[in-house]
């Protein structure tokens, strides 16, 4: 019988093996990993280099219904809490713009490389293919059964299945109904940081064109999230950080509500400057033609997008004939460009899932539930959702973490 059991082998459930293996040295710690292998998403993350923490991480790059459990369990979880974590196992990290920590060697299969490592060093039983299908308690003692008709026992079990993003790698949803065999609910799950899916009126022609803006969701004349940075222009809609940022915001509409992302080709602009700019343009070549007005300002074929969206066409009429309120519906159309939102690319795309286990029915100092102890719940499982760059990691294994140092007391 395993002294503390670990059901999942990403992130959360790494970084909880080691900590127990540390915390308990020479006692059983075994880790249940559904796929072939540990570890796999985090290969993904980061674009391949492993975003592993960042140096802002704190309540204002979260996202929980439990605003204020959730503030006092990132109090336990200072950043360099994860630096002494990969510092130990020889991973040499550094800082990059907007405080993201990578490996110095920008590579994700080196940060697992040193976790496999550590988790043979530590002689924890780590076995895969092992999809676990019910959990029960009695007497103090866990029991844990899987598809293929084994059984595991231990007097702790830790939850770090993940939630229900990007299947392929793992995240199969299977944690919330562990934890609700065991009593628990689950707030409605979401996929978040994933691109939107919009209506593009006939512009998907703009596939793959990238541009510097703001993007600002909305809901009616309610604003549900706004960010700034590259903005990905597809087939279907809108990528990129920004539209990743946002769209987990799309899960506090109401059932048949309408909404909105508005792009912003020109963030730091006024939209009464940036009129002024075009007045002075177009009295500069009153000849020239609308093909010419934008030119050497945004790419040519968004600018040429925008102008049609704001019902200004042919291309070869000349600027000298637009009006001023023509010229004021440019420069509302260059700053909120609206694409109506029909939904995201979905749990297959989406980089984490919001939603999950309310951190009400859990020790946020411990992770420890609040309804069955010896259950400590983690990383995806909970209702806590971070922004893009490493704050989603950072809670993976810092919960992973917690949850584990708890567990060995």
């Amino acid at each position: 019988m395993a002294k503390i059991l670990i059901i999942g082998g990403g992130a959360a459930g790494l970084a909880a093996a080691l900590t127990a293996a540390k915390t308990l040295p020479g006692e059983q710690i075994t880790l249940l990993e559904r796929l072939d292998r540990v570890g796999k998403k985090i290969l993904a993350t980061g674009n391949g280099r492993c975003n592993l923490t960042n140096m802002n991480a704190g309540p204002g790059h979260f996202y929980s219904n439990d605003k204020g459990l959730l503030r006092q369990a990132l109090e336990n979880m200072p950043p360099r809490q994860v630096l002494d974590f990969f510092g130990e196992l020889g991973l040499l990290c550094q800082e990059e713009e907007e405080g993201r920590v990578y490996p110095y060697c920008k590579q994700a299969s080196m940060v697992l490389d040193v976790l496999l490592l550590a988790l043979e060093r530590a002689k924890i039983d780590v076995q895969c293919g092992c999809t676990v299908t019910s959990i029960g308690r009695n007497k103090g003692k866990f029991t844990v059964k899987t598809a293929d008709g084994r059984s595991f026992s231990a007097d702790r079990v830790i939850l770090t299945t993940g939630g229900k993003a990007a299947p392929k790698l793992g995240s199969d949803g299977s944690g919330y109904v562990l934890a609700q065999q065991l009593g628990h609910r689950c707030v409605p799950v979401y996929p978040a940081l994933v691109a939107l899916k919009c209506d593009m009126n006939g512009l998907g022609g703009l596939k793959g064109i990238r541009a510097q803006a703001g993007l600002t969701l909305m809901a009616g004349d309610h604003t549900l999230a706004q960010d700034v940075g590259e903005v990905q222009f597809t087939e279907y809609g809108l990528s990129g950080i920004p539209a990743m940022q946002v769209s987990g915001r799309l899960s506090r509409l109401r059932k048949g509500e309408k909404c909105t992302a508005l792009v912003d080709l020109f963030p730091q602009w006024q939209s009464d400057a940036l009129f002024r700019y075009l007045k002075t343009r177009q009295k500069a070549d009153p000849r020239g033609t609308l093909e010419t007005l934008l030119l050497g300002t945004v790419h040519k074929r968004l600018a040429y997008a925008v102008l049609k969206s704001a019902g200004l066409q042919p291309l070869s009429r000349p600027c000298g004939t637009l009006t001023a309120a023509e010229l004021h519906r440019l420069a509302d159309m260059l700053k909120a460009w609206p694409f109506p939102v029909t939904g995201t690319q979905g749990w297959e795309f989406a980089q984490v899932a919001g939603g999950g286990i309310p951190l009400k029915e859990v020790n946020p100092s411990t992770m420890e539930s609040a309804l069955v102890p010896g259950l400590y719940l983690t990383g995806e499982v909970l209702d806590v959702v971070g922004d893009c760059g490493g704050f989603n990691l950072h809670w993976a294994w810092c919960s992973g973490m917690r949850a584990a140092k708890e567990a060995a007391r």
